[in-house]
């Protein structure tokens, strides 16, 4: 089985000791996938009882349970009927309640996963919903130094050996933060939220040419790690002969914005080259990032100001 599939048997693993998740009954469909519905990607993930349109984790509490006992039997025959033939492939019957004896033994024949917990269906349901929304996540990884650098997610990127990882050391040496060096991987949480990580094989480390590779927590402490930050901004380092290297716009500078999961992501270039100083550089286009944000343009006011300037004179 794939190594990164999402099992029935991963979530409970994972939330059996938050959630007191335990089989109902006989262990079944424990190999169940999560991450590859059988309906396609419009059915839900997560849900309460709903046999017209079954999300692949169903939960079950007071008020589902007590629905069930007040319908007629015909009823309750055919709302197992649409669940154990639909996309569902868990319920977790929540608030302590149960399921009758043969409704217990049709979903499982049909290979559906049943836990029960004694925990709220409301927690429950929480719990199930920010932990799917994560292990199911559209993820990449990208090559670079990942950084937390005045509260902005900093993705350092260029050709090998342009010096990503000496400019990462010397703004650690700064007071910044290190999230992940040489292949940060990045998860689609939201919209416009790709949050970024350290695959754990690589988690405090540093490589720098020339002195190996470094454990940034035990040199410079705690504070200098960050363990997962949301990516803001990309700075793409570049040698001045280099043919990639974009015309700059002496206003506003080099920048595009550059798509990662279908997210746009501002991007600078900056030349490397003796003599620039690029911590410096790359601390002020962080705090000109947060002037942009808050919608102060420099650019844009300096030219206004020069349009104005020469109204005047003209005048």
């Amino acid at each position: 089985m794939d190594s990164h599939a999402v099992t029935v048997r991963t979530v409970v693993d994972a939330l059996a000791p938050a959630l007191a998740l335990r089989w109902h009954g006989t262990p079944t469909g424990g190999d169940n996938r999560l991450d590859q519905p059988a309906g396609g990607e419009t059915v839900p993930k997560v849900g309460y009882l709903n046999f017209i349109h079954p999300p692949r984790v169903q939960i079950i509490g007071a008020a589902e349970a007590d629905y069930l006992r007040q319908a007629s039997p015909a009823l309750r025959d055919h709302i197992i009927d649409r669940v154990r033939t639909g996309d569902t492939a868990m319920i977790v019957i929540a608030d302590g309640m149960g399921l009758e004896e043969p409704h217990a033994l049709a979903l499982q024949s049909a290979g559906i996963a049943l836990l029960a917990t004694d925990i709220p269906a409301h927690k429950v349901s929480y719990r199930m919903r920010h932990y799917l929304s994560q292990a199911l996540a559209r993820r990449i990884t990208v090559h670079g130094v990942f950084l937390e650098i005045l509260s902005i997610g900093l993705l350092l990127t260029g050709r090998p050996a342009v010096g990503k990882s000496e400019l990462a050391l010397e703004l650690i040496t700064r007071g910044h933060r290190l999230v992940a060096d040489d292949a940060p991987e990045f998860a689609l949480l939201g919209p416009d939220d790709l949050n970024g990580g350290c695959p754990p094989v690589l988690q405090d480390f540093l490589e720098v040419r020339g002195l190996g590779v470094l454990n940034i927590r035990a040199m410079f402490g705690e504070a200098a790690i960050k363990r997962r930050k949301q990516l803001g901004l990309i700075i793409n380092l570049l040698r001045p002969d280099d043919p990639d290297l974009p015309v700059t716009d002496r206003l506003s500078g080099s920048r595009r914005e550059r798509d990662i999961l279908e997210v746009g992501i501002p991007e600078i270039t900056l030349p490397v080259a003796p003599g620039h100083n690029l911590a410096v550089l790359v601390e002020a286009a962080c705090r000109d990032h947060l002037l942009r944000q808050q919608g102060h343009r420099s650019d844009e006011i300096f030219a206004a100001r020069q349009a104005a300037h020469m109204q005047d004179g003209a005048a």
